[in-house]
């Protein structure tokens, strides 16, 4: 109850910051919305580090705008693209882009995946035979015999 009051006092507050032309009402609605959106974290250690990038957001919005804001999206990607996890690229298979990742906005059919993404570096990179669906050749040997 008492993280709803503080929201409910730092809106009034910055209601009364907006009428007295110290900020830009789309920052209080950004701040109020970012702060609506930490009740929806569940792990604590998570949510500490996402206020510190609230608040570097918020700076950088205050000092440049806009500008800032995009500023800090490009840079956040740019260490995001860097990032690995267990040896994967952490945007993969986004970014870095490969000659093995054709389905990043629409899915291949699981039938014609016949290699797998080189940023795996599996031991295979074989992932089933080239011809998996067995029956639609033989079906079609079938259809021309008649």
């Amino acid at each position: 109850m008492g993280t709803t009051i503080g929201i409910v006092g730092a809106l009034i507050l910055g209601q009364a910051a907006v009428q007295a032309n110290i900020v830009s009402p789309i920052l209080v609605i950004i701040v109020a919305v970012t702060g609506l959106a930490n009740f929806a974290i569940p792990s604590y250690s998570m949510q500490f580090s996402l206020r510190i990038m609230r608040f570097a957001y918020i700076i950088l919005g205050y000092m440049l705008g806009f500008v800032g804001i995009a500023f800090g999206l490009f840079a956040q990607m740019h260490m995001m693209a860097h990032l690995k996890s267990f040896g994967v690229p952490y945007l993969a298979p986004m970014a870095p882009t490969t000659s093995t990742t054709g389905d990043v906005v629409l899915r291949k059919p699981v039938f014609s995946w016949e290699k797998r993404p080189d940023f795996l570096n599996t031991k295979s990179p074989q992932f089933q035979p080239k011809i998996s669906r067995r029956w639609v050749l033989e079906s079609s040997k079938r259809e021309k015999k008649r």
